[in-house]
């Protein structure tokens, strides 16, 4: 009887040789294992502790202490101030966010954009004032980091200035929170006299209402007809009353009630109102305008409009879910309305709500946004926010989250608005090794970007494993995506870039946004058979070509023991 015995020499070396191929397929052939992430705004983070203030509502005091608890935290990043004092002698409050707040300009006269965000013109669009402080406290508290949300918030505010009003109508919002839920305007006195020429009022009179709808009260066709009630002083879009003074001088009354003398409209006293036109004839425009900025609000947003050079400005609203710019009087397009729909549009796909411009909600005249553009030329919008004024306390984090990035959007286009007409897809980004090079492929999508982009000077500027920045050039190819080589000079580690564009007007556009705070990120390894780190991925390599070899040699070595075993039986 033989004693049992392994396999002889020959079946040992077809297993040796197997096992080497396997692990030579898998292993000895250097591979790039690649990882991409975009660093910044795509991180997931844990919920920020400061939306524990806005889980119910603030009013006017709790917020004035709020503001004030912010000024004291961040005394550098914030400037709180008051543009002045409603008819009940409350501040409207404003707050300028940037990394030196207290300087005028952080940089050279005019190279940092001004951004304005407003809430609360209605008393009862609550949400509309949250909205602001939340997109505030966002910046203020994120600002100093470079990972995840900090990219953005340190990004925007060392290049931005951006002042926030969050509770114009102190006293009409006030007034819903202890009376009136409802109440719409502010709280001004309305005499039955405002309506007629010269200063008849008595102080002694009692007013017959209250309230001016200051998103009825700027100047810009104040005087036109629809959009607002024009003599009705208690309607709740009540628009304020007429200017009735002679501002230019030329000594003619519009219309006398007491003598019978009513001339036409472009005659006489504001017979040259706020429209952009020579009314009268006078080779002068504009001087003598009919009504608006009768309000402490709306005359304060004139100044302040008058001494800032707003780019952009969002003004908060409820409800409906849209996105609404100028004009907002007439269906005519602005000038800039192809590039203000272009914005309106990318910022609705982040909160999914409708854009429009605004006359195709409503006719309104005396309104923010047709002041701002018409008179400064900002891009401002309305958001009209939520689906009912009431939204209850519970809902606050939802819609306030749900325009953050819009806001932010908006803050970082202030410097270019003509970005939007650009759409990148980092999250496409393709990485190829060949060689001695990495080769990156961006696709960008170009929906009408008015300026030639200088692909001469256009890169990459990368830098591998936290070294020196360096730049390489980028090409335009007929797919319309952009391509770049980064020569490689490291075996393993980590690969930062951003793409660099600029265009024959001088601007400069990266991808991603807020660079170079906010990065693409890859992750190179080199496995190779003297490594002792194994991935997943190498593992189910090594399974696979394990299986598909075994499979080649299974008959042969099988053959082989079989062929061995014959040999000692017969030498037994």
């Amino acid at each position: 009887m033989s004693s049992a015995k392994g396999p002889g020499p020959r079946t040992l070396t077809l297993i040796w040789i197997s096992i080497v191929l396997v692990f030579s397929m898998s292993l000895v052939s250097p591979t790039v294992g690649v990882t991409t992430s975009v660093s910044g705004s795509d991180d997931q983070e844990a919920e920020p502790d400061f939306e524990e203030n806005f889980r119910q509502y603030f009013d006017y005091y709790s917020m004035t202490e709020y503001l004030q608890g912010l000024q004291a935290r961040f005394p550098d990043l914030m400037k709180l101030y008051s543009l002045g004092r409603t008819f009940e002698g409350r501040e409207i409050w404003c707050a300028k966010l940037s990394d030196s707040a207290a300087i005028v300009d952080d940089g050279d006269p005019g190279s940092e954009p001004d951004v304005l965000i407003v809430g609360a013109h209605h008393g009862n669009e609550w949400i509309s004032y949250e909205t602001a402080l939340y997109v505030m406290t966002f910046l203020l508290e994120n600002y100093g980091s470079v990972t995840g949300n900090g990219s953005a918030a340190t990004y925007l505010l060392d290049n931005r200035e951006v002042f926030f009003v969050p509770m114009l109508n102190a006293d009409g919002t006030q007034y819903a929170h202890d009376t009136d839920r409802g109440w719409r305007k502010n709280r001004e006195p309305n005499y039955a006299l405002d309506n007629t020429p010269g200063p008849l009022r008595d102080p002694d009179l009692v007013p017959v209402s209250y309230g001016v709808d200051i998103n009825r009260n700027y100047g810009w066709m104040w005087h036109d007809s629809g959009g607002s009630n024009v003599i009705l002083s208690s309607g709740s879009s009540y628009r304020g009353p007429p200017d009735n003074k002679d501002d230019d001088g030329d000594a003619i009354v519009q219309f006398d009630i007491r003598h019978g003398i009513f001339p036409g409209p472009d005659e006489g006293v504001d017979e040259d109102p706020w429209d952009g036109i020579d009314n009268d004839g006078d080779g002068k425009i504009d001087e003598d305008p009919a009504g608006g900025f009768s309000s402490a609000e709306t005359i304060a947003m004139k100044e302040l409009g008058d001494t800032h050079d707003f780019r952009t400005a969002i003004t908060y609203h409820s409800y409906s879910e849209l996105i609404l710019w100028p004009w907002g009087y007439t269906h005519e397009v602005p000038r800039d309305g192809p590039v203000m729909a272009q914005l309106g549009g990318r910022m609705a796909e982040m909160n999914g709500y409708r854009p429009m411009q605004g006359v195709d909600l409503y006719k309104v005249t005396g309104e923010f946004n047709d002041w701002f553009y018409a008179e400064y030329g900002t891009f401002g919008y309305t958001f009209e926010i939520g689906r009912t004024h009431n939204i209850p306390a519970e809902g606050i984090l939802n819609h306030t989250r749900l325009n953050l990035d819009p806001a932010l959007y908006l803050i970082y286009s202030a410097e270019n608005p003509y970005i939007s007409y650009l759409r990148f897809r980092s999250n496409m980004t393709t990485v190829t090794r060949d060689g001695d090079v990495i080769r990156v492929e961006i696709p960008m999508e170009d929906e009408g970007y008015p300026f030639a982009l200088r692909m001469e000077e256009a890169s990459l500027v990368y830098r591998w494993k936290g070294g020196p920045w360096e730049r390489a050039g980028v090409v335009l190819g007929d797919d319309g995506n952009l391509s770049g080589s980064i020569p490689v000079d490291v075996d393993e580690g980590k690969l930062d870039f951003y793409l660099e564009l600029k265009d024959d007007m001088g601007n400069i556009i990266t991808e991603p946004a807020y660079a170079p705070l906010s990065l693409v990120s890859y992750h190179l390894k080199l496995d190779s058979i003297f490594s002792l780190y194994f991935g997943f991925d190498t593992v189910l390599v090594m399974l696979f070509t394990l299986g598909v070899s075994w499979g080649g040699f299974s008959l042969g070595i099988a053959k082989s023991i079989r062929s061995d075993r014959s040999r000692e039986g017969k030498n037994g």
